[in-house]
């Protein structure tokens, strides 16, 4: 005979694992602070390698400001504006970049959290059905 509520909770399991384990497996090794802290560290260079695509978009769209900036030997105010520039757009990727990621990581901890009782559960109906199973033990008078 079929147990329902262990199929359910079976099914639960199967989907977990072919849909989001793969995603939440992070979520079970690393503490949030050392996931937020990698995925900063790949955003910062991720960041760092757009903001210099970007740049040189910019630098080639307006290559007349930008010469006309180098034949005035503005050179110094040049690299400030764009450090500054530089600066502004790592900060706002950072900080977008661990606010999605610690949300990432509480969803995925729900995710895990949840699985790990339907494995309990299936545990324990198997146990049950175990206990039922066994022939009791009759003392010998």
């Amino acid at each position: 005979m079929v147990n329902e509520e262990r199929l359910r909770h079976l099914i639960r399991v199967s989907r977990f694992d072919t849909n989001d384990g793969k995603e939440c497996r992070p979520m079970t090794q690393y503490a949030r602070k050392d996931y937020v802290s990698m995925r900063l560290l790949g955003s910062f260079v991720t960041g760092t390698i757009c903001f210099g695509i970007l740049l040189m978009l910019w630098s080639l769209y307006s290559m007349e400001e930008l010469m006309e900036r180098l034949n005035r030997l503005d050179i110094v105010g040049t690299l400030v504006s764009l450090g500054t520039i530089y600066v502004v757009f790592m900060l706002i990727y950072l900080g977008a970049t661990c606010v999605v990621f610690n949300l990432k990581y509480s969803e995925g901890r729900k995710k895990v959290k949840k699985y790990y009782s339907s494995l309990k559960k299936i545990n324990q109906m198997y146990e049950r059905e175990e206990r039922l199973k066994m022939p009791e033990h009759k003392e010998w008078e």
